[in-house]
């Protein structure tokens, strides 16, 4: 009885039902969806694509639709301060500002929201509205280094270089690394008011207190070259590139002071001051990270002196970083051939089409480069993209031409001479590359690449087994935790017949580097060589599925079939690291 009372109970509804009239189906879609969607599910919707598309790195988008969604979502705040953000990281500037403003409107103090709107009164010329967005006492202990950098060159403006002194000497916290970057804003207002005295105090104490940003080296070089100190200006900007790189800034103005023209202080104007009070932190950002946070900052600085074409350069490589990199061409392209970037944008953009695998237009824009500079850090990119691209005679050649010109000035750069020596040995030219090797791991006797390198080019050769096992143990203590490297003592083993030893190592190279193909092909032979021939076809699967080239592909699979041929053997090329990392310092 009691499984029947439902189907009584719809029977009753049913019946009571027939005794009213019912609307048709078209009168209830027009009662439901007269008034369209809810707002709130209309806000919901665009956050949520917002929310998409900024986690699938389409910062133009999110920006779009965290707009759409202000004026509807039930929390205003804060879907305005995301789509400041999505604007800015998406180059949009002047959204960026329009979005600041309604995100103000609507109540929001995000530092974001008040650094971008201070940097806009600052291009408007507003002073006391700039002010206000610009208290620092409001915002963090990173976007503060950049407010304070701002208020101060506001205030040199409206005060005098000596307010603007006396408030960033009140803002020094103590802290080394944020107080460098404030001292240096301090010089440069020094510099621009001509109090050049003070201003290379100011540069002398920074610089022995181990502090090294480009900017303020380049600054520092300029008043010792203009009042007769130029061996100590050389001296400094020498320093620099040995300490810390190539900047295309330093090398061009070293090569002027060398050739004797007349060095001129570069005295900045209130927004190219400001420019730069918001660039030098950002490029720090940028040099400690992997992604294009950094570009949020860079899109401000361009906006206060678009000629800041250093902030430019980062940009283009922020974005590089972050996987844009039709982005980061767009806007390398806009830093012109004037520029002393320019050299250094092109190679930039030559990397960034050949990581987008358009090799092709890679070697024309590299081609390109070259016939318009001479430059030395030009010649490293290009270089390294000749060796990513296996052309390493064109390599070589750049390589010899880098180390002739070092020549001539004393200098030996081992991360050059060590490149070309692996760019020899890859082209069957043993002997050079062996002299290369040496050399560069004379001058840097502690390297666990070179150590690496050249111990198992001995091995693969069947040369100074014992020196060159040697050479690969100290390279596995000095990295342990490098999987090529353990791997290259384990094959050393495997050379030399030492198959148990071998197995251990190679199990633990892919244990710290299980998602290199060659690296379970070689454990895989290490098995078979010790009667695991279950595990080793396991270990040869799974090297098939992690992508190896074409020729490795297919010697796996006939090792599938037959095992290893001891006669034929491929090792892991050991890594050799870019030949030298072009600084693109702040």
């Amino acid at each position: 009885m009691n499984l029947l009372r439902p189907f009584c109970a719809l029977s009753a509804i049913l019946l009571a039902g027939s005794c009213v009239s019912t609307p048709s189906q078209e009168d209830l879609s027009e009662a439901l969806f007269a008034n369209g969607r809810p707002a709130e599910a209309r806000a919901y919707g665009d956050f949520l694509v917002a929310r998409f598309a900024a986690m699938t790195n389409d910062p133009e988008t999110a920006a779009a639709y965290y707009a759409a969604a202000i004026d509807t979502a039930p929390e205003k705040s804060g879907i305005a301060e995301r789509a400041v953000f999505a604007a800015l990281l998406a180059g949009d500037y002047p959204a960026g500002v329009e979005l600041s403003r309604r995100a103000s409107q609507v109540g929001s103090t995000a530092t974001l929201v008040r650094l971008t709107l201070g940097v806009d009164a600052l291009v408007r010329g507003k002073d006391s509205e700039a002010a206000n967005y610009l208290d620092e006492t409001e915002y963090g202990p990173f976007n503060r280094v950049i407010a304070q950098g701002l208020s101060a060159w506001r205030i040199a403006d409206d005060q005098g270089a000596d307010a603007a002194e006396d408030y960033l000497r009140d803002g020094l916290t103590g802290d080394a690394d944020l107080d460098s970057a404030t001292l240096y804003m301090m010089g440069l207002l020094q510099m621009a008011d001509k109090h050049d005295a003070a201003a290379l105090a100011t540069f002398d104490a920074l610089w022995d207190s181990g502090a090294r940003l480009a900017v303020g080296v380049h600054a520092h070089a300029q008043l010792l070259a203009a009042s007769g100190q130029k061996e100590r200006a050389v001296e400094i900007l020498e320093m620099f590139r040995d300490e810390i790189g190539q900047n295309a800034a330093i090398d061009g103005l070293r090569a002027d002071i060398l050739s004797g023209k007349r060095i001129r202080p570069n005295r900045l104007s209130t927004r190219e001051g400001a420019a730069l009070a918001v660039y030098v932190p950002a490029a720090a950002l940028m040099l400690q990270t992997d992604d294009d946070l950094s570009g949020v900052y860079f899109v401000l600085a361009l906006a206060l002196d678009p000629d800041l074409h250093v902030a430019r350069s980062l940009w283009g490589q922020s974005l590089d970083n972050a996987g844009r990199r039709q982005e980061a061409i767009a806007v390398l392209s806009r830093i012109p051939k004037s520029s002393e970037f320019y050299a250094t944008s092109r190679g930039q953009m030559a990397w960034a089409l050949r990581r987008e695998e358009r090799n092709q237009e890679s070697l024309a824009i590299a081609a390109e480069a070259l016939a318009h500079s001479s430059d030395r850090g030009l010649k490293i990119q290009l270089a390294d993209l000749y060796r990513s691209l296996d052309r390493n005679g064109e390599a070589e050649r750049l390589l010899t031409e880098i180390i002739e010109s070092d020549a001539e000035v004393n200098r030996q750069d081992w991360r050059i001479i060590y490149a070309r020596g692996s760019a020899r040995e890859q082209t069957g030219r043993w002997p050079e590359a062996e002299a290369d090797l040496k050399m560069a791991l004379a001058l840097q006797p502690t390297n666990a690449s070179l150590l690496n390198y050249l111990g198992y080019a001995y091995i693969d050769r069947g040369l100074n087994y014992e020196a060159a096992l040697d050479m690969i143990r100290r390279a596995v203590e000095l990295e342990p935790q490098s999987g090529y490297i353990v791997d290259s003592l384990g094959w050393a083993h495997y050379r030399m017949g030492r198959y148990d030893l071998a197995t251990r190592f190679l199990e633990r190279a892919v244990e710290l580097s299980p998602g290199v193909s060659l690296l379970n092909d070689h454990l895989g032979d290490a098995y078979w060589q010790v009667g695991r021939k279950i595990e080793a076809r396991f270990q040869w699967q799974r090297a098939l599925k992690l992508d190896p080239s074409d020729a490795d592909r297919a010697r796996i699979e006939a090792k599938m079939l037959s095992g290893p041929d001891i006669a034929v053997l491929t090792r892991a090329e050991p890594e050799v690291p870019a030949a030298l990392a072009v600084a693109r310092q702040p």
